[in-house]
């Protein structure tokens, strides 16, 4: 270990000495700066975009953190960036938000949230967030919104490479590296190769109701990595074929609640994700689209004082074939959309509850097949995507009688761009969403610390929004969104009077709330090497239960925060940057009753990257540069400062 931290600080000082470049600076080599941008998409709702060097920028360590600054969305954490992280988007809990790479649900039947540290940016260029319902576009999971990670797809004529290395608080290390080849002399056929490592050590201090304590048993590690390979056949984009591999797997511990602390307890898991790509495009503007895709996630969970333990193994396939074709009348273009999914999620678990309330080893299976169908109706000025889905889908339990039911939504998206002034556009979506009781709210046994609900009806929502874009001049955007969201059977895990965790279904449950977002990219000088980035966002949101005769009638549903903001500036020199940023969290409840509280939340980080024309570069970030001592979900206290530095070589 001596040597790696003796090699990482002798590459940083190389990396520092190394001279800045001259002031003229060729116009092939000045760096391009992209902001998160909305942006109108015809098939799906709000969207917004973030770029690989926005997140590098601000220093994000892990998807959760590349977009914590997003409008809209909320990110929790339960420690460390070796801890489970998970998505908020407009109020939806992180159960109903689809998450994918490349378009592909890692989301399984076994129902938890998606842990967004399990996920490395190693081989990521873009990450797309999209907000509200959207089951119409994406299915059932997409109660909320969905987030896709997306890969590198373009084909390469040289070789590229990104090795680097990080050291941080809590002897935290990472190392990665990712490849880019091509493997015939016209980049038709081309492969990528990634692999990233990460260990902490992770005990830090923190402030109890007893005074200041320490959290122990937030040691881990992981790594991540991921292979493909692209055929371009013929070189015309006509048929291309990919083939693509990743894979997870890591062991921490778990702390446990600040007020039931696990010092012995660990989590092992594991994700391996296989899929295979084929595309046809006719000369017609006919695409067949053919995806396969296979996941298996394992957990094993063990706490040698309790003497308990639970495994649990979730294996997912899917199958889907769109066909799409495009045709032109005049200064309309019409591009229609059908397609099918079939999809089998088995769990094997040692905590299923039986029948009669016991708990055994069981598997749980459900088959889930969907038909959907969309058109996109575009000119110059005016979009207009109306799109329909009917989902089926059948699940069985031993000593449970099988359940089947069937859903149909759909959705209406139309984006219009003033004819007399182009940098002024709206975009409005409307249409309904729901969401299907995953196996452990259904058949959870967690002892005498929770329970399922094999009573529990899907979640369904009505939801519309509508925003405005606004592009005074160039490098300046303003965006505003106003939401609605009605909801039923919305379900929430709450404790029980005798003090079991439970799901039930709230009947109704209303929403609202604003999104704003501004960026501003400031050209300092004639030449445009200096530069000064600007972004901010301000989210208001209110979900509140409204079921009739409810004693909690009118009250914010927990963990949703009233009020959030972001804002990041970043001076940028031809490649070099200095950004800070701040986000906010405001007061949020933590039971139905708002009766409990977190307080609100400040905190502020910086980046200092620079990148080197040798390829070389180095950033050092400090995260929650003031130190604040906080509780980012009830019982689960974040740690205060962090520093971390990286080195590395591009070519």
């Amino acid at each position: 270990m001596k040597n790696v931290k003796t090699l990482s600080l002798l590459a940083l000082l190389t990396a520092l000495i190394l001279p800045l470049s001259g002031t003229d600076i060729p116009e092939k080599d000045i760096i391009l700066i992209t902001e998160e941008r909305q942006k109108a998409e015809s098939d799906a709702g709000q969207k917004t975009l973030i770029q690989k060097e926005n997140w590098e920028r601000k220093g994000a360590r892990t998807v959760a953190e590349a977009i914590d600054l997003t409008a809209g969305v909320t990110v929790s954490q339960t420690g460390t960036a070796l801890e489970s992280s998970t998505v908020s988007i407009r109020g939806a809990g992180g159960e109903q938000i689809l998450v994918m790479i490349d378009g592909i649900p890692l989301n399984n039947g076994k129902g938890d949230p998606v842990n967004l540290n399990t996920l490395s940016l190693n081989n990521v260029i873009t990450i797309e967030v999209i907000r509200g319902g959207n089951s119409a576009v994406y299915g059932e999971g997409a109660f909320g919104g969905a987030v896709n990670l997306v890969t590198s797809q373009d084909p390469v004529l040289y070789s590229e490479a990104d090795i680097y290395f990080k050291a941080g608080s809590f002897n935290a290390y990472t190392g990665g590296a990712s490849f880019k080849l091509p493997l015939n002399p016209m980049g038709t056929l081309t492969s990528e190769i990634s692999g990233e490592y990460r260990s902490m050590d992770g005990d830090y201090d923190y402030e109890s109701s007893t005074g200041s304590t320490t959290r122990s048993n937030s040691s881990g590690w992981a790594d991540n990595a991921a292979a493909g390979i692209d055929w371009n056949m013929g070189g015309m984009d006509r048929h291309r074929l990919s083939l693509n591999f990743s894979w997870y797997n890591g062991k921490r511990g778990v702390p446990g609640l600040m007020e039931f602390l696990t010092p012995e307890a660990e989590l092992e898991e594991s994700r391996l994700n296989l899929s295979s790509r084929y595309r046809f495009t006719g000369y017609t503007g006919f695409t067949m689209d053919t995806e396969y895709s296979y996941i298996q996630q394992d957990s094993y969970y063990t706490n040698p004082e309790k003497s308990s333990e639970d495994e649990h193994d979730n294996s997912s396939f899917r199958g889907r074939l769109d066909l799409r074709d495009t045709i032109e009348r005049g200064s309309w273009t019409f591009t229609p959309l059908l397609g099918g999914i079939y999809s089998r999620d088995s769990l094997t678990s040692t905590s299923l509850q039986s029948s009669n309330g016991t708990t055994l080893p069981g598997e749980a299976d459900q088959d889930s097949g969907s038909i959907y169908s969309r058109i996109a109706l575009s000119n110059e000025d005016l979009s207009i995507t109306p799109a329909f889905r009917w989902d089926y889908n059948t699940t069985e339990y031993a000593g449970w009688e099988g359940s089947s039911d069937n859903h149909s939504s759909w959705s209406l998206t139309m984006t219009y761009t003033l004819p007399s002034y182009q940098n002024l556009s709206f975009k409005g979506n409307i249409g309904t969403a729901y969401h299907s009781p995953g196996f452990d709210d259904l058949f959870w046994s967690g002892g005498s610390f929770a329970s399922g609900n094999p009573d529990l009806l899907p979640e369904e929502s009505f939801n519309w929004d509508g925003g405005i874009t606004l592009r005074p001049f160039k490098g300046l955007e303003i965006s505003s969104v106003y939401y609605q969201v009605a909801t039923e059977n919305l379900i929430q895990w709450l404790p029980t009077a005798s003090g079991t965790w439970s799901p039930s279904n709230i009947g109704k449950v209303d929403g609202q709330g604003m999104e704003n977002a501004v960026s501003w990219l400031i050209p300092l000088n004639q030449k445009k090497i200096l530069f000064l980035d600007i972004g901010g966002s301000y989210s208001w949101m209110r979900m509140q239960e409204k079921t009739e005769n409810s004693i909690n009638n009118g009250n914010q549903l927990p963990y949703r925060p009233a009020h959030s903001a972001s804002g990041a500036f970043s001076f940028i020199i031809n490649k070099h940057s200095l950004t800070f940023s701040a986000n906010y969290m405001g007061q949020r409840f933590t039971n139905m009753a708002n009766t409990k509280d977190l307080d609100p939340l400040l905190t502020c980080n910086s980046t200092l990257k620079l990148v080197f024309d040798s390829g070389v570069y180095t950033s050092f970030s400090l995260l929650n540069m003031g130190d604040v001592d906080y509780v980012d979900k009830l019982g689960y206290p974040v740690p205060g400062r962090e520093w971390s530095i990286t080195g590395g070589y591009r070519f």
